[in-house]
């Protein structure tokens, strides 16, 4: 279960990693002599007492609660609201930071009240999310859940964008605790664009992190590392001390699942010095289990155990549940090593205790095994049995889980990928083919009871041949019965097949994607090269088309607005800056695919014509899209604000590969007329009959 609570830092500046600047502790500095003067007027000290909280509250989290604290008892004296309710939520995040639990939570009420009380959106919105934080560290993830919607209810109707986005971030993580990782993905997706669109630097750190855990759960490691990396370059740049300290764990956890040691130390060691330098309890205790753990693997007993036990106190003191119970068994496991048989038995007993409270599968069965062996070591069979039970029931339930996983990860890893067009005709054909049958063994089932009926009038007024018509009726319901069972089975044996054919024949299309790709790599030759990353796009462009009917259920049509915007997406976004535009126009329009698939390529040659020759590498890009349907006639047009094509050029005559592919697809398979405009830039109109 993940510390939700972490929030992120907005608008921070990009300089250190675990302090504040020189340049910038003087500004707070001074911001704060003006909020302690109390000669000053109350408004200009309440905008002092932000500021102040407002930049150490994710850096210092002491001198956060210092300037919280008394930035809410000025507020108290005033009739500003908007100043009460910051107040209470920069405390109440400050004193979750520092483990005290139980003041947040009357904190936290306290400026819930206000802020409804007073019809303080954005107050109401923020304090929903801290309270859902809490919850979540003190293990209640259902009502964490409920407080971030609620939270996200009001971002969404008050258009508060950025408590929108921390909203979302926190179901997601939420989601993924539960192994919910469809909906963590897709919440965490949905988080990242609207970052994207809204230019929320501060949330990425958060996101990647979150990403990096499920990339974990599904074995993609190099993904994770790179999630990781980018969220703790993140965390770097905005100065933000949790999320700094979270992904350096997060990067020894990984490093310890990859198995290397002395990688997963590194990270260890530098979360924990930061953790100590910011006096993060919460996190300085999670930070220390792991390193303990990391300690008894290198055989480290005494470090080990003096990071245990300092982690463990912490835990305990603080009241924190989450995790305890790890701490707990890498105790057990520490004194098992160096053989204090008692200590060793009472953290088995006290991390099962906490397990069976909160369901924690693997805790139960590696305490449940450790206190077998005890039992069974001091004589008591009964209770050794019992143990050994349970720990049998645990490992096949784990083992069942990881089944579970193992589907769900082969499902997550397939979700990008694609179907044939080949592949999806014949399944198309088979369904048909298969339907055929069925439709003719109903016939002839009705064929059948019509004579049966038939039958019946005609030996009605015989009193045997009524009993004789009754057992071959039910004869026969049952030889149909028996039918219909072989006919489900054959529907289920083609089913199967088919998904085993695309399946194959969709890996072999994204191994020539690949092969092309490697092959680019290895040729130092420019021109082959070139030659072989746009035949890597064309095929790329082609599985676009069949992702899209094998996402849409539907392969006689697809969506060429949604097709073009992916095709964008494909070749301009990863080139794009903020001051360019790629711009699609058009609605839903569903054409034939064939005809779909060739305004794809054309596309695909106009863009990759538009990014080599069109601007200088300082110019500002601008690409126009549209297609546009009128009656049953189409009009494709496209333009881009570069150079333009040369003087007197003919699309007609042209050598250009790219300009013949264009006009061969435009007039002998679209049927139709193309112009071309070279006055500002490229333009060019297609113009045809949809099928």
């Amino acid at each position: 279960m993940k510390f939700v609570y972490f929030l992120i830092a907005l608008f921070f500046t990009t300089n250190g990693i675990g302090q504040v600047s020189i340049k910038k502790q003087r500004a707070i500095d001074s911001a704060y002599q003006i909020a302690a003067n109390h000669k000053k007027p109350i408004a200009i000290r309440l905008d002092a007492y932000r500021y102040c909280c407002w930049k150490t509250i994710y850096l210092d989290f002491n001198q956060g609660l210092k300037n919280s604290s008394e930035y809410l008892a000025l507020a108290k004296t005033s009739t500003d609201y908007y100043s009460m309710t910051q107040a209470y939520h920069f405390l109440g995040h400050s004193q979750i930071m520092l483990g005290q639990f139980d003041k947040a939570s009357k904190t936290l009420h306290e400026g819930l009240d206000i802020s409804i009380k007073n019809n303080n959106h954005k107050g109401i919105a923020q304090i929903y999310g801290d309270l859902g934080n809490l919850n979540n560290n003190l293990g209640n993830s259902t009502l964490a859940l409920e407080y971030h919607f609620k939270s996200l209810e009001y971002a969404n109707n008050h258009n508060l964008t950025v408590e929108y986005a921390r909203s979302k971030i926190n179901i997601g993580e939420i989601y993924e605790s539960q192994g919910q990782y469809k909906l963590s993905i897709e919440t965490f997706v949905d988080a990242l664009n609207f970052c994207e669109a809204h230019n929320f630097v501060g949330f990425k750190s958060s996101i990647y992190e979150s990403l990096g855990d499920i990339n974990i759960t599904i074995k993609e490691y190099e993904t994770a590392k790179k999630n990781y990396t980018k969220a703790l370059a993140y965390a770097k740049r905005l100065n933000n001390n949790n999320r700094l300290i979270n992904s350096l764990n997060k990067l020894g956890e990984l490093n310890l699942e990859l198995n290397h040691l002395n990688n997963a130390l590194d990270y260890y060691n530098e979360a924990l010095h930061i953790a100590i330098t910011r006096k993060a309890y919460v996190l300085e205790a999670k930070v220390r289990a792991n390193l303990a753990n990391a300690n008894l693997l290198q055989n480290d007993t005494s470090e080990a155990l003096k990071n245990i036990t300092l982690a463990i106190n912490q835990f305990e003191n603080l009241k924190i549940k989450d995790n305890l119970d790890r701490a707990y068994i890498i105790a057990a496991t520490i004194y098992s090593e160096i053989n204090q048989i008692k200590e060793r038995n009472t953290y088995y007993k006290k991390a099962y205790d906490i397990a069976k409270n909160t369901n924690e599968i693997n805790t139960l069965k590696s305490a449940s095994q450790g206190l077998a062996i005890a039992y069974e070591e001091s004589g008591d069979l009964l209770n050794a049995i019992k143990y050994h039970k349970e720990f049998d029931t645990y490992s096949n339930q784990i083992r069942d889980d990881d089944g579970i996983k193992d589907i769900i990860r082969l499902e997550m890893q397939d979700v990008y990928k694609q179907k044939s067009f080949t592949d999806s005709i014949n399944k198309a054909n088979e369904i048909k083919l298969l339907q055929y049958e069925h439709n003719k063994k109903e016939e002839r089932n009705k064929l059948r009871n019509y004579i049966a009926v038939l039958s019946i009038m005609t030996l009605i007024l015989i009193v045997l041949c009524v009993t004789y018509y009754y057992f071959q009726n039910k004869k026969i319901a049952l030889v149909l019965a028996k039918k219909n069972k072989l006919i489900n089975a054959a529907l289920s044996d083609k089913e199967i097949l088919l998904k085993e054919v695309h399946h194959r024949v969709k890996n072999n299309m994204q191994v020539v994607s690949s092969l092309l790709y490697l092959k680019s790599k290895n040729t130092e030759d420019q021109i082959t090269k070139d030659a072989l990353i746009d035949s890597k796009k064309r095929i790329d462009a082609m599985q676009l088309v069949h992702q899209k009917m094998y996402q849409k259920g539907n392969y006689q049509q697809i969506d060429v607005l949604e097709y073009f915007n992916d095709i964008v997406d494909l070749l301009l976004k990863p080139i794009k800056l903020p001051e360019d535009s790629f711009t699609v126009h058009g609605k839903e329009l569903w054409l034939d695919v064939e005809q779909a698939q060739a305004l794809g390529f054309i596309l695909h040659e106009l863009i990759a014509n538009s990014i080599k020759y069109a601007w200088n590498k300082t110019a500002i890009r601008n690409v126009d899209i549209s297609i546009i349907k009128t009656e049953n006639n189409i009009q494709f047009s496209y333009s881009d604000n570069g150079k333009g094509l040369p003087e007197n050029f003919d699309i007609t005559t042209t050598k250009s590969f790219g300009m013949k592919l264009i006009y061969s697809l435009s007039t002998r398979q679209l049927l139709g007329k193309t112009q071309v405009n070279n006055t500002k830039g490229l333009a060019i109109n297609i113009t045809f009959n949809a099928r």
